[in-house]
């Protein structure tokens, strides 16, 4: 198993109802992973967030792996490891 911190803002962390949850996955451990996870947890909330309907498939946003800033939708196999901390950058809408 790896254990995973993950950091959100904004709209995800409203969801979450905190800056910072845990999360863990099994092993081979990748992005995708801890987002299936992540929506496990905390379900349809979150889905209705990170989820593009029209396209049928994960909107796009970027997520900082520890220090490396990676998309939601290309960079989502990348492997992960015990003890690493991703961060949902999720773009903010707003105006008319």
């Amino acid at each position: 198993m790896a254990r995973v911190k993950v950091r959100t803002f904004s709209v995800i962390r409203d969801v979450l109802g905190a800056e910072v949850t845990e999360v863990e996955v099994g092993l081979p451990a990748t992005v995708d992973s801890v987002l299936q996870a992540l929506l496990r947890k905390y379900g349809e909330a979150l889905k209705k967030k990170i989820w593009d309907p029209e396209a049928g498939e994960m909107a796009p946003f970027l997520i900082r792996l520890n220090d490396e800033i990676i998309r939601s939708r290309f960079d989502s196999g990348r492997p992960i490891k015990d003890g690493d901390e991703i961060a949902i950058i999720f773009p903010i809408g707003g105006g008319s």
